[in-house]
């Protein structure tokens, strides 16, 4: 066996990535940004008397999370990719759920969107892998049944999120004082690379095996949801989708256990806020902090970020389509734990005798 995949090592992988919080890193800048580009469209749509639309903008504002430590040239690049991507995967899911909600149809859909990021983030470089984010928008959105009108707003909501938040990305250029010092003077530290062409993505070593696992890992745990009957299958398929960025298998194993023990510290912390039933301006609050926390950790320690992620997502649904605390409660974490299964099932079945390199990943997404 090689020394890759020995168990002292594996365990040793695990516990590096499952224990160390990396340095700060200027993380307050991205995560300002990011929560603000979040909020401000929430709270809009809120307090307006729209709070069942809040779902359609909040994808669409995740675009604010890449590039964060990129040029501002790169930036504004990478991001609005991001914004276009995030709004084609609420539009299909919207579509999903006109057609047939909640179904084996979405499921598939989510697969698609998963392999979809995994290319293009290998074709441009965004990182980090947006699938997670593009299952988490496919699935939310294709849960209930629409209206065809409702493509309208899945169109027009997420696409107007995602402007904001590449111009709030932007804000340095404009005023200096706000200059963001993490992103690099030189183009060429972080800048924004040639686009790979597709026969070089498939010939690079080990892509076909992550284009398996990013199809397979999602599509097996959401189709297990449904079967069984679960409120949220689509949970089931995010939680599948965390641990395929790692670099190595012991990191994977790592970015699992994160995703379970953050899951359940987040349950219980979203089950205390919502069990005091909050008036509308304490769950945007608390939108807010959530994801300001999460932001600051995602890329230092996956499982603290998951304590914010995990009430962020719950108060998204219930904004959208409120339902028994418990039932949300016992649906995330029952669902957490049949896509971690399916990933860690996945990766062993489909984990290589030889290293393979990945330096970017490395770098860059290891804890995202």
């Amino acid at each position: 066996m090689h020394l890759s995949t020995a168990p002292t090592t594996i365990r040793s992988e695990w516990r590096r990535e499952f224990l160390s919080v990396l340095p700060h890193n200027r993380a307050h800048a991205g995560a300002i940004r990011a929560a603000i580009a979040v909020v401000l469209p929430i709270a809009i749509l809120s307090l307006t008397g729209h709070p069942t639309l809040t779902l359609y903008a909040t994808f669409g504002a995740m675009a604010g999370v890449f590039g964060r430590h990129a040029t501002y040239a790169a930036r504004w690049r990478l991001q609005a990719a991001a914004g276009l991507a995030l709004t084609t995967a609420v539009v299909v899911g919207t579509l999903v759920g006109v057609v047939a909600p909640a179904s084996f149809l979405a499921v598939m859909a989510i697969a698609v969107l998963s392999v979809a990021g995994l290319l293009l983030s290998r074709r441009i470089g965004l990182l980090p892998v947006p699938s997670l984010f593009l299952v988490f928008a496919t699935g939310s959105t294709s849960a209930f049944a629409h209206a065809s009108a409702d493509l309208i707003w899945a169109a027009v909501l997420p696409l107007g999120a995602a402007t904001f938040a590449v111009l709030l990305g932007q804000v340095g250029r404009i005023l200096p004082s706000l200059r963001d010092s993490a992103a690099p003077s030189t183009p060429a530290k972080h800048g924004l690379r040639p686009a790979v062409p597709f026969r070089d993505i498939l010939g690079a070593p080990g892509v076909r095996r992550d284009i398996v696992r990013y199809l397979v890992g999602p599509l097996a745990a959401g189709a297990l949801a449904t079967a069984v009957g679960i409120g949220h299958p689509y949970w089931a398929a995010v939680a599948a989708t965390v641990p395929l960025s790692g670099a190595t298998l012991g990191a994977q194993l790592g970015r699992g256990s994160q995703r379970l023990v953050g899951t359940i510290l987040g349950v219980a912390l979203a089950a205390l806020l919502l069990s005091f039933d909050p008036p509308l301006v304490w769950l945007i609050v608390i939108v807010a902090a959530a994801q300001l926390w999460a932001e600051l950790f995602i890329l230092r320690n996956y499982a603290l970020a998951t304590v914010g992620v995990t009430p962020l997502a719950l108060v998204m649904v219930h904004l959208a389509s409120p339902l028994p605390l418990a039932e949300l409660v016992s649906d995330r974490l029952v669902e957490t734990v049949i896509g971690v299964v399916v990933a860690v099932v996945v990766l062993l079945a489909t984990r290589s005798p030889k290293p393979q390199n990945h330096p970017v990943r490395e770098a860059t997404i290891g804890r995202f």
